[in-house]
């Protein structure tokens, strides 16, 4: 094998999926896109929000079974496993609240699947079964952070292929749970506060005064300078140094993540730290990795809204 492929975060955008899987040479062969010499990594959020939930689900589903691609969990797909998961401790209750933000985020999902319940549960099964990480020739992909101290905390409750097993599910969806604070750094990212009387607003309109970090970055930095917010909102993020310490995310090999809606030309976050989420142009991309140690800007691949 020559190497792999890095796509981003899909989001049910299957017309553009098959636009970049063709751009990457990636052909028809029986029910798979497959590549003679190359595999796809899928990073994760391959659901909700686009048109062709179903559909993308389905190009993916075919190529892992035909051993073109391998998927990992993104905090979508673990979301829409606890939507569907009810609360053992309360049967009335799922794992996920069915409060009307939860709706609103993954009403496309559920609108696809609204009179095929079967169907639905098929594909809830199969989300199961996506391991919350690879670790493959040196390099780590994982969909929003990387931490050798989380994951070597986490790994004794997996299933021995990475995936989370039900119980998992459950404990990791407890707020106050050590589960919860792990799995949420590793699918949404390390957060940090900002100091009173500051706030900003998310890609959704809601207010909040967590941001999203820039892990990666490891020197005495910013509020503004660590912040991962949408464009126009950063002037809302203090200069103030930052005294907490994000050491516990730093990397000696490459990783490859998703998750942060990223806009403009694409490139490395860091030498060994690559985002493959340009969902904020509304572009599919990939990064097409060779076994190389160091990130490569020449190395991406985008396609624009189909």
């Amino acid at each position: 094998m020559q190497g792999y492929d890095v796509i981003g975060d899909v989001h049910g955008r299957a017309k553009q999926l098959v636009a970049l899987l063709q751009q990457l040479g990636y052909e028809i062969q029986g029910e798979a896109y497959c590549h003679s010499s190359r595999q796809a990594i899928f990073i994760g959020d391959i659901i909700d929000y686009g048109p062709e939930q179903r559909a993308t689900l389905a190009i993916v589903k075919n190529m892992v079974k035909a051993g073109s691609a391998q998927v990992i969990l993104g905090n979508h797909e673990f979301n829409a496993v606890a939507f569907a998961t009810p609360d053992p401790e309360d049967s009335k209750r799922f794992l996920r609240p069915h409060t009307s933000k939860n709706r609103v985020q993954h009403k496309a999902f559920l609108a696809e699947y609204a009179n095929d319940p079967i169907a639905y549960k098929e594909a809830i099964s199969w989300l199961k079964t996506l391991p919350l990480f690879l670790e493959i020739d040196g390099a780590a992909f994982i969909h929003a952070a990387w931490s050798n101290d989380l994951v070597t905390q986490i790994k004794p409750e997996l299933n021995t292929d990475n995936s989370l097993p039900d119980s998992l599910y459950v404990n990791a969806a407890k707020r106050g749970s050590w589960q919860y604070q792990v799995v949420e750094q590793l699918l949404k990212g390390p957060e940090i506060t900002l100091p009173q009387g500051h706030y900003f607003n998310d890609k959704h309109g809601h207010q909040r005064n967590d941001i999203r970090a820039r892990w990666w970055l490891q020197a005495p930095l910013s509020y503004r300078d660590l912040a991962i917010v949408p464009e126009g909102e950063e002037t809302k993020i203090p200069t103030l140094p930052i005294a907490q310490s994000l050491n516990n995310f730093a990397v000696s090999r490459l990783v490859f993540i998703g998750h942060y809606w990223l806009r403009g030309t694409p490139k490395p976050q860091s030498q060994l730290v690559v985002c493959t989420d340009y969902s904020g142009d509304a572009k599919l991309t990939a990064y097409r990795w060779s076994f190389e140690s160091e990130a490569d800007p020449m190395n991406f691949v985008q396609v624009s809204e189909c």
